[in-house]
C-alpha cells in the first residue's frame, strides 16, 4: 500500500456547494461452537446530521503525523460559523465507541442433523481423532486585504481556526487563498491552488485550523462544525494528494430517515466472497473489489436504523455514575485527585489539556517532564478541585456526550462505508436521505450444519453453511475452518443506483451467477475435485476427505440458491478503516479496468 504523509490535511467532510448542487452541505474453525466475527475497520470517520433547519452538523475525525508546528486542516464549507458552538470538538472515544456498536457481525450458527456414531471413551479417550477450530468566536467580515475576509476566527480545544471569503471578481482564487494562508502561520503544500480551485471558483468559504502555540499532535481531536446546508458531501477531490490505496471512507449519517449516497452506487456485497470462519481476515477485501468492481464510486450500506439502539452507546449509564462519583468526592491531596482522575480519564482525549489548564508548577518544571512522571512532581503543584473538575469537564466530558446527544437528537442513523484511491477521487460522493427503504442490520447470521449419519463420526461429517442470502456452500470433515477461493465470483449481489425515493434502479443484478457458480463448486465437493479446478478459484480449499457426501437439507446436487430481487441492503456486509478531516486517504491496466466498468455501469 502506499502512503504518502502531508504536512497539511485537506478536511473530507461537510461542505456546500450551491454551485455545484443547490443546498448541498458537504463537508473456532471446529464444529462444536458457534463463532461471532465483528468487523473492525481501522481508519477515520466522519458524522453528518442534518438538523433539519437547513444546517448540517459534522464531526471530523483527524489523523496526522508530523511535527505540531507543520500541522494544518483545510475544509471548504458553505457559510462561516455564526455562533460560538458551531465550532467545537468531539472525542476518538466518541467515534470508536460508535463504530464499535455499528460494526457489522457475522456468526456462524452450528446445529447437528441425524445422528452420528458415538466415540467410545471407555479406554479414556475417544477411538476416533478430533478437530477444533468551549470555543471562543470572532465573528468577522475583516478584509484582510487581496481579496480576502476574514468572515470568523476563534480558538476551540487545541485549535486555532479562521474561516475565509474570496473575492468573486479575483481571476485565481485558490493563488490567493494560499498566499494569504502561508502568510499567516498555516502549512500549505505546492498542490493546494490546484486542488482547491474548483471549490474556492465555486464560492466556498475555507476553514483553515491549526495547532495553537504549545499544543503538540498528541492533543490532535475530532473537530466538530456547524454550517449551512442540506445535503452532506465529502470532498474527496481534495484528499487524492494525500491518499493512500484503498483508503477507507467511514461515514455516519444521522437524520429523519435512512441516507443513502446520491451519486455514487449503492452496493451489496456477495456473501459468499466473506470468509464466515473468520470475517475480519477478508472482509476489507471484499469491500475493496466490491468498490473496483463499481468503479471505484460505491458505497455499502453497513448499518441504517433507529437511534433508539444507540441511546447510551457513546456515553454510558455507567460514564455518568463514574463522573458523578468522582466529581462530588472528596480529596485530601493533590496526589489522591490526581490519581483518580488519571486512572479514570488519563486516556481520553483532552485529559492532559485539562490538566495543564488547571495545574501551575514551579517555573523550574516544565509540563512535558511533569507528564512523565507527576508523581514527581506532586508536592509541587497548586491547584484547585474545582477548577479541575471544570476543566475536565469542558474538555474531556462534555466532548464524548456531544457525540451521544447529537445521536439521540436524530430518529435514524445510517452507516455507509467505501475505500478509494487517488486515481477514484473524481466525484466528491454526495448523500440524501429515503424513507421509503427499509433498515439495514449489521449482525449478520449463517447456519453450519454437520450433516450426520451413524456410519461416521461427528469429526467425519461433511457440512454445508447456509448463507443469509439464499447460497449454501458445502465442504467435507478435512475443509472445517478453512473458506473456499471464490475470487473470481463478483463481489456485488447487486449494484444499485439509489434516489431519494423508491427502492432504486438495480444496474446490476449477479444472483443468478453466484447461485450457478456455487452449485458447480458445491458438486465438485460431493465428488471430491474441489479445489482443483477454477471454480473456486486458485488458493481452494483442499478437497476430498473421507466420510460419506451427504445431500440433505442444502440438496443432494449441492444446488445453491440465491434470494433474488430488491430488498437493497439487508444483507450488507461490516467494516471499518475509513475517513476523516485528513482523508489522507496497481497497475495501468487495472486503473484502466475499473474505469471502463465503471463507465459500462453507469450508461445502463
Amino acid at each position: 500500500m502506499r502512503t504518502l504523509l502531508r504536512t497539511t490535511l485537506f478536511g473530507l467532510a461537510a461542505f456546500a456547494g450551491s454551485a455545484l448542487v443547490p443546498g448541498v452541505a458537504s463537508a473456532c474453525g471446529g464444529f462444536f461452537c458457534n463463532q461471532s466475527q465483528p468487523v473492525n475497520q481501522a481508519a477515520e470517520g466522519i458524522i453528518f446530521a442534518d438538523n433539519g433547519d437547513g444546517t448540517v452538523t459534522a464531526v471530523i475525525q483527524i489523523r496526522y503525523q508530523g511535527p505540531s508546528t507543520k500541522f494544518s486542516w483545510l475544509l471548504p464549507i458553505s457559510s462561516a460559523p455564526k455562533k460560538p458552538e458551531d465550532v467545537g470538538v468531539a472525542s476518538n472515544l466518541a467515534l470508536q465507541r460508535l463504530q464499535s456498536a455499528t460494526n457489522p457481525n457475522y456468526t456462524l450458527t452450528t446445529r447437528i442433523e441425524g445422528t452420528c456414531r458415538e466415540p467410545d471413551y471407555r479406554n479414556g479417550t475417544a477411538s476416533g481423532g478430533s478437530t477444533s477450530a468551549g470555543p471562543v468566536l470572532g465573528i468577522g467580515g475583516e478584509d484582510s486585504g487581496n481579496g480576502v475576509t476574514v468572515e470568523a476566527s476563534g480558538s476551540v480545544g487545541p485549535y486555532d481556526w479562521e474561516v475565509i471569503a474570496l473575492d468573486a471578481s479575483l481571476s485565481d482564487p485558490a493563488e490567493v487563498a494560499v498566499t494569504w494562508l502561508s502568510d499567516h502561520g498555516f502549512d500549505v503544500p505546492s498542490e493546494a491552488p490546484k486542488l482547491l480551485g474548483d471549490y474556492l471558483q465555486q464560492g466556498l468559504h475555507l476553514l483553515a485550523v491549526k495547532l495553537t502555540k504549545g499544543a503538540d499532535t498528541g492533543s490532535i481531536r475530532p473537530i466538530v462544525i456547524t454550517y449551512q446546508g442540506t445535503k452532506p458531501s465529502i470532498p474527496v477531490k481534495l484528499t487524492a494528494v494525500a491518499a493512500n490505496d484503498d483508503m477507507g471512507v467511514l461515514t455516519w449519517v444521522l437524520g429523519k430517515s435512512r441516507a443513502v449516497p446520491q451519486n455514487y452506487l449503492s452496493l451489496e456485497l456477495n456473501e459468499a466472497r466473506i470468509n464466515w470462519f473468520n470475517a475480519s481476515s477478508n472482509y476489507n477485501s471484499v469491500v475493496i473489489a466490491a468498490a473496483d468492481d463499481a468503479g471505484g464510486q460505491g458505497f455499502v450500506t453497513e448499518f441504517a436504523g433507529a437511534t433508539s439502539t444507540l441511546k447510551n452507546v457513546v456515553w454510558t449509564q455507567s460514564d455518568e455514575a463514574n463522573w458523578t462519583s468522582f466529581s462530588q468526592g472528596l480529596y485530601q491531596s493533590f496526589s489522591e485527585f490526581f490519581q483518580r482522575a488519571y486512572g479514570q480519564y488519563g486516556q481520553y482525549d483532552g485529559f492532559w489539556d485539562a490538566t495543564q489548564a488547571a495545574v501551575t508548577l514551579p517555573s523550574t518544571v516544565a509540563f512535558a517532564d511533569f507528564k512523565l512522571c507527576p508523581n514527581c512532581y506532586a508536592d509541587q503543584v497548586t491547584f484547585t478541585p474545582t477548577a479541575y473538575l471544570n476543566e475536565l469537564q469542558t474538555k474531556v466530558i462534555e466532548p464524548i456526550k456531544l457525540v451521544q446527544n447529537l445521536i439521540d437528537a436524530h430518529p435514524e442513523l445510517t452507516r455507509l462505508y467505501t475505500t478509494l484511491s487517488a486515481d477514484e477521487m473524481t466525484l466528491d460522493p454526495l448523500f440524501t436521505f429515503n424513507p421509503d427503504l427499509p433498515d439495514v442490520s449489521n449482525l449478520h447470521t449463517a447456519d453450519r450444519v454437520i450433516e450426520c449419519n451413524s456410519s461416521i463420526y461427528q469429526y467425519e461429517a461433511p457440512w454445508r453453511i447456509e448463507l443469509p442470502q439464499g447460497g449454501v456452500i458445502r465442504g467435507t470433515a478435512a475443509t472445517v475452518g478453512v473458506w473456499p477461493d471464490f475470487g473470481t465470483l463478483s463481489p456485488n449481489l447487486r449494484i444499485t443506483q439509489s434516489a431519494a425515493s423508491g427502492t432504486g434502479k438495480v444496474l446490476e443484478d449477479n444472483s443468478a451467477t453466484i447461485g450457478t457458480a456455487l452449485a458447480s463448486y458445491n458438486a465438485s465437493v460431493n465428488n471430491g475435485t474441489a479445489g482443483t479446478g477454477a471454480t473456486a478459484g486458485t488458493g481452494a480449499t483442499a478437497a476430498g476427505g473421507s466420510g460419506n457426501m451427504l445431500g440433505s437439507g442444502g440438496g443432494s446436487g449441492g444446488t445453491a440458491g440465491l434470494k433474488s430481487g430488491g430488498g437493497g441492503g439487508c444483507n450488507v456486509g461490516h467494516g471499518s478503516r475509513p475517513l476523516g478531516a485528513l482523508f489522507a486517504l496497481g497497475a495501468f491496466g487495472a486503473i484502466l479496468a475499473r474505469r471502463r466498468r465503471h463507465a459500462a455501469i453507469r450508461s445502463r
